[in-house]
């Protein structure tokens, strides 16, 4: 699951903010807009970019720019970044939240040198401002170890 709390301008506001909840529940599912319980609306990723998928009516410009936030997350471009920069030795990177990927390298990969070789480079990849985990295993899942990296 990825949950981001939104921050907006809302001129209904006493401070002229509103923040709302950003929640995806599934891998490459929806994000819901939600505003404590309610459902203020629903995004999904078609042809490259989030579109509102719900019936109610939002404001395009509030969409567009929930739609800008997501895309500048993290999760979304860590995984390629990720398998770009280890071609032959990662197999899979898996998206469990904002905050934790599981990664499973390719068959034959030395697993030791690996474990080096990742916890001296990852730190310079990861972006975001919160701790991220890594969980990683070797191909037959057998042997494992896990990074932190916090900003």
């Amino acid at each position: 699951m990825i949950k981001f709390h939104y921050v907006y301008e809302d001129t209904s506001q006493q401070l002229g903010l509103g923040v709302c909840v950003l929640l995806q529940q599934e891998p490459e599912g929806p994000f819901l807009i939600l505003d404590g319980d309610e459902i203020l609306g629903q995004l999904d990723f078609v042809n490259g970019c989030w579109c509102n998928s719900s019936n109610k009516e939002n404001d395009d410009d509030f969409m567009k720019s929930v739609s800008r936030f997501i895309n500048e997350q993290q999760f979304l471009k860590l995984p390629l970044h990720i398998k770009k920069r280890w071609p032959f030795m990662i197999e899979e990177v898996i998206v469990k939240s904002e905050s934790s990927y599981l990664i499973v390298t390719k068959a034959g990969v030395n697993f030791s040198s690996f474990e080096r070789i990742f916890k001296g480079f990852i730190s310079e990849i990861v972006k975001d401002e919160w701790a991220v985990v890594f969980k990683v295993f070797n191909a037959d899942f057998d042997d494992e170890f896990v990074v932190e990296v916090k900003r």
